[in-house]
């Protein structure tokens, strides 16, 4: 069995590399060793965020706010995935709880956020092109084959 930090280290190296899922899991072994760690409660709740998991990423960050009502990496947290949900009122509150106690690290901290969700939103719209470009492609193809089948008929068809 690994120790708290190890874990909460483990995760985060692991969250840093994209690996959104085995974060969650090394998050989740740590909370089992302390359920009221708020590093722990912080990262998961980015972690969930990471993964478009907002529900519960709310609620991780609120219960890391319960252990810790000064945790400004949990505030700026909450507040960003207000923000994804679309509720500036709690967006607002949270950010500007999260500035009040510590400007620097709740700038960064929102910054940050808000650059990785700019990466994935990239990464989706290449997605979402790589697909359409697929689909005129496909679309190309059933038009060629229309007319070729459309042309070998009336060739066929008695005058």
């Amino acid at each position: 069995m690994g120790s708290l930090d190890n874990y909460i280290s483990q995760a985060t190296d692991l969250l840093n590399k994209d690996d959104i899922e085995a974060a969650i899991q090394m998050y989740q072994e740590a909370l089992k060793l302390d359920p009221d760690d708020s590093t722990a409660l912080t990262g998961l709740g980015a972690a969930f965020d990471e993964a478009d998991e907002l529900e519960s990423a709310v609620d991780c960050y609120r219960k890391a706010l319960k252990v810790d009502s000064d945790d400004v990496i949990a505030h700026s947290g909450l507040g960003v995935a207000y923000e994804k949900q679309g509720n500036t009122d709690l967006t607002m509150r949270e950010f500007r709880s999260a500035l009040l106690l510590d400007k620097e690290t709740a700038s960064l901290h929102i910054a940050y956020a808000r650059e990785r969700h700019e990466k994935n939103l990239m990464r989706e719209k290449a997605l979402y092109e790589s697909k359409v470009g697929e689909l005129d492609e496909l679309i190309r193809r059933y038009q060629r084959t229309t007319k070729f089948v459309d042309r070998s008929i009336s060739k066929d068809l008695p005058k």
